[in-house]
């Protein structure tokens, strides 16, 4: 659901090179990639950069509010270095 409710962004702040988090949903039955999607976390949530073509040359920004990025901390064990 997190996924659904994200906004799109135009300007990133972030540092490309050391996401967060890597996120990965793949479709077991058909060893198929759902979402492939990298996640760094900010003072007013995380950007999720969600990659939109064959690799990661082509990916979209988008932000996502505290509530949601904290939900994410806890269900991964996020600990802040």
């Amino acid at each position: 659901m997190i996924y659904l409710h994200k906004e799109q962004l135009s300007n990133i702040n972030v540092n490309l090179d050391k996401p967060d988090v890597h996120i990965s949903v793949i479709n077991p039955k058909e060893s198929t990639g759902l979402i492939d999607s990298r996640l760094w976390f900010t003072n007013e949530g995380a950007v999720i950069g969600v990659r939109s073509g064959e690799d990661w040359d082509q990916v979209k920004y988008f932000e996502i509010n505290i509530n949601d990025a904290n939900y994410i901390k806890e269900q991964i064990g996020y600990q802040e270095e």
